[in-house]
């Protein structure tokens, strides 16, 4: 499997390209053709996938207790006393 590094780089060759062939298509056959538009819809899946390893990279690791912690609102007693 790819690390992390190599992912993002050719993960940023493939959006530059991309985006280059997207712009040439609209330039040639209109910003609305269907070509133009799958150039556009295909960027957008490939920075999505940047995107969310950039996001993926930023998650702090969690351990036991940090898993455990969120699953304790649950067992929240607000309103469970009467006043």
């Amino acid at each position: 499997m790819m690390d992390t590094d190599h992912m993002k780089l050719r993960l940023l060759e493939l959006i530059n390209h991309k985006r280059k062939e997207m712009i040439e298509t609209a330039n040639r056959e209109g910003y609305t053709s269907e070509l133009a538009v799958k150039c556009s819809q295909d960027l957008d899946v490939l920075l999505n996938e940047y995107q969310q390893i950039l996001l993926d990279e930023k998650k702090p690791t969690r351990g036991p207790f940090t898993q455990f912690v969120p699953k304790m609102n649950m067992f929240s007693i607000q309103g469970t006393y009467s006043y």
